[in-house]
């Protein structure tokens, strides 16, 4: 129920960034909206899809700072953990701090995109559940989302060290590295084609996952980032149901998207197409991942997750900027069943694990597998 709740609130406030001198109560409602997931993420309770496994990680955290050769976690995560912990055993709060810097940082990032802000968050929301249940990775992608002001005034060291700080959450970060080379550049719309087609047919070959094994074959199998790439390929493998069904879905619903969002960067204003063409790149770019990795490798996949987030700002500019009035509501129309259909798809995959939503103050003994 919360997550309807959710769905029908923030959708319909979306409606806000289409609307004329609405300016004012918009900032408000966004940051209300802001604390009210934040304190959502901060209440849960036995809920979500790592909560066995991140509770269990918390309850050891100072063996494994004893220990560090027993620890798979990264190093910043575990601090933060380790930190936490020191001070008490209230996992709760370890939540709320997570939840803070997670949802907070996106959300601030989100908040300088004036025109779109409440598109862009209830596309958050419907695509992410708005890192509600927040792990490791997405607080790593909310501090990459950093990095952005630093690649449009080129500044290479405060990037790199940014990306720095977002590794030692979680280590695909590493990969956004790319990201400096890739936002800026000018490709054509036959070339961009080609190389979604080429990735796509080489990722249906295995060539992907063969230059995959292939660098961690090179690197040692007993590299950090190759024996946790191994570790959750296993692990997305026994979780994953039918690879080729997802693919093709995932395949069929690109072929649609990514074509509008090439031919319409003409159409948008020129205060923001700069930013909306660097945004496609870097998505682009994360779907040139996920062509080559997710039948072979689907781990690999996970690699593309800080580059696949920029569809919503695409998405939210496409609509926002479609000139005739009549097409726009349609748009926004199109957008609410698209987001529910998105919503329902993430929570469907893991019912058990989401539904019914505990929290703190109602916890219960319910064992989700």
């Amino acid at each position: 129920m919360i997550y309807i709740i959710l769905y029908m609130v923030l959708g319909t406030f979306a409606l806000l960034d289409l609307i004329k001198n609405a300016e004012k109560i918009k900032h408000i409602l966004f940051w209300f909206f802001v604390l009210v997931l934040i304190f959502i993420s901060s209440i849960r309770w036995n809920v979500g899809t790592d909560w066995y496994s991140y509770t269990d990680y918390f309850s050891k955290v100072e063996s494994y700072v004893e220990k560090p050769e027993t620890n798979m976690m990264e190093r910043g995560f575990t601090y933060l953990n380790y930190i936490v912990k020191v001070f008490t055993d209230n996992y709760s709060i370890l939540l709320t701090l997570i939840a803070i810097l997670t949802i907070g940082l996106k959300a601030r990032f989100i908040y300088k995109h004036e025109n779109i802000m409440l598109l862009s968050l209830f596309l958050y929301f419907c695509y992410y559940m708005a890192d509600i249940f927040a792990v490791r990775q997405y607080l790593a992608i909310s501090i990459t989302l950093w990095s952005i002001p630093s690649i449009i005034k080129r500044r290479f060291i405060p990037f790199v060290f940014i990306i720095t700080i977002a590794s030692l959450i979680h280590v695909t970060a590493v990969f956004f590295i790319f990201a400096y080379w890739i936002y800026p550049m000018r490709f054509s719309p036959q070339l961009i084609y080609i190389s979604l087609s080429v990735s796509l047919i080489l990722g249906f070959v295995d060539i992907g996952g063969l230059l995959a094994r292939l660098a961690m074959h090179l690197a040692g199998v007993d590299s950090r980032v190759g024996e946790k790439l191994l570790f959750y390929n296993e692990e997305t493998l026994d979780m994953s149901g039918n690879l080729y069904v997802a693919f093709a879905i995932g395949v069929a619903k690109r072929a649609i998207f990514l074509p509008l969002f090439i031919a319409f960067q003409p159409h948008v204003a020129q205060i923001d197409r700069a930013k909306y063409t660097g945004y496609l790149n870097l998505l682009v770019f994360g779907n040139i991942i996920y062509f080559l990795f997710m039948v072979s490798l689907p781990v690999m996949a996970r690699l593309s997750t800080g580059f696949l987030l920029f569809e919503i700002f695409v998405l939210a500019y496409l609509v926002f900027y479609l000139k005739d009035k009549g097409l726009r509501l349609v748009a926004f129309l199109v957008l609410l069943l698209f987001g529910a259909f998105r919503l329902y798809n993430l929570i469907s995959v893991y019912y058990d694990l989401y539904v019914p939503f505990e929290t703190i103050f109602a916890p219960t003994d319910i064992i989700r597998e």
